[in-house]
């Protein structure tokens, strides 16, 4: 694989923190008072669906159950040499909460829970047990295709320890799920095929962008068919890049984003395409638009490159209301997924915050949480508003 420089982002965004999306008085009807991610997308009915990962009654990583038991809780156990983990017997990856299909100005608001357990129950999306060898399955995206949602999962031994990852899919308006059957192997490119993040071109194809889940690899492209998507085997799948001064469709893998790049998330935009993405080696969210799948994303005319928000330490936070304290800026951010129904001017993200260790915030566990953000992005050069979504290339 070929690898280049990250092009220098243009300066951050005038970005703001709408609310706090999970924690306690938020999600605590839910079961889910700790919990990450909450990567959205509209359902077939055109509600909202946000799946979360590792997931707690209590208010941390591994914060105590309170409340009412997950209907799987018999089958979980205290953490033992054979069940590594937080050692909550309530622990749940992945789980899902519905919302309304409205304008996210306000911010999200939820209205119930995805899973097997009753509505108002965040269960586990997926039938598997946190115990060794699959400590826990950490959701990557979701994608809705006609009246089919399917959700790409990794499942870990360990944090970042991948051993494969997965294809599931519901026709039940997101509530439950089943395995299609997919699974690829975590050493597929070099190791750059683990966490994915994909969209649809309006041309027949799903797009995908995958990189590590370890945040020190850049990012690749590759596509398949819509209806080869749940099939299993990778004799479907075409990857992007470069070879005798061309690139094409087929060529050896080359790295298309180059850095250390974590959770990320492509979507389209009017006439164009966005990735939004965590940045770990500048420790920081950004977005690129540009005009169509395979556009050069290192080229400044053509593609535009917004940082959206700044990390931090603790102590130093600011949720950008006050211009006296600076923009906006989060201690352990992480993730940044776009909310649908968001536009240029009012992009708005799911970020998560984990505090690992003891800190200024308090004791290691909390905040563990997602919260609601929003900001702007630029119209990548030659696009204009309210133009129609394009195909892609």
């Amino acid at each position: 694989m070929t690898d280049s420089r990250p092009p220098t982002p243009a300066p951050p965004t005038s970005t703001r923190k709408l609310r706090d999306l999970t924690g306690p008085g938020i999600t605590t009807a839910f079961g889910m008072e700790g919990t990450d991610l909450g990567i959205t997308a509209r359902t077939p009915s055109g509600r909202l669906l946000a799946v979360f990962g590792d997931t707690f009654a209590g208010a941390g990583m591994g914060a105590p159950h309170v409340g009412r038991p997950h209907p799987g809780i018999a089958e979980c156990s205290p953490t033992t040499d054979e069940r590594p983990g937080p050692g909550n017997p309530d622990w749940r990856s992945p789980v899902g909460l519905f919302a309304d299909d409205a304008a996210p100005g306000g911010g999200l608001v939820w209205t119930g829970a995805a899973g097997p357990g009753p509505p108002d129950y965040a269960g586990q999306l997926i039938d598997y047990v946190h115990a060794r060898g699959c400590s826990t399955v950490l959701p990557g995206d979701v994608l809705t295709l006609g009246d089919t949602m399917y959700l790409h999962v990794m499942v870990n031994e360990g944090l970042g320890t991948v051993t494969r990852t997965e294809i599931h899919r519901s026709v039940d308006d997101g509530s439950t799920w089943e395995p299609t059957g997919v699974t690829f192997s975590p050493r597929l490119e070099g190791g750059h095929r683990q966490l994915w993040t994909w969209e649809t071109g309006g041309d027949g194809f799903v797009y995908v962008m995958s990189t590590g889940f370890q945040r020190d690899k850049g990012v690749i492209l590759m596509r398949v068919r819509q209806e080869h998507l749940a099939d299993p085997g990778v004799n479907g799948w075409q990857t992007w890049g470069y070879r005798e001064g061309a690139w094409d469709w087929g060529n050896p893998t080359t790295i298309v984003l180059p850095g250390r790049i974590g959770e990320m998330y492509l979507r389209r935009c009017e006439d164009f395409w966005t990735l939004t993405y965590f940045d770990a080696e500048h420790y920081r969210i950004d977005c690129l638009t540009f005009p169509h799948i395979g556009a050069d994303l290192l080229d400044r005319s053509v593609t535009t490159h917004t940082t959206l928000l700044h990390g931090c330490a603790w102590g130093d936070e600011s949720d950008g209301s006050d211009p006296a304290a600076g923009p906006a800026r989060v201690a352990q951010l992480y993730c940044g997924c776009p909310v649908p129904g968001s536009t240029p001017e009012e992009w708005h993200v799911v970020v998560s915050q984990w505090n690992t260790h003891d800190s200024a915030a308090g004791p290691a566990g909390w905040p563990y949480r997602s919260m609601q953000f929003v900001g702007s992005i630029p119209r990548p050069p030659g696009t204009r508003a309210g133009d129609r979504p394009a195909a892609g290339a």
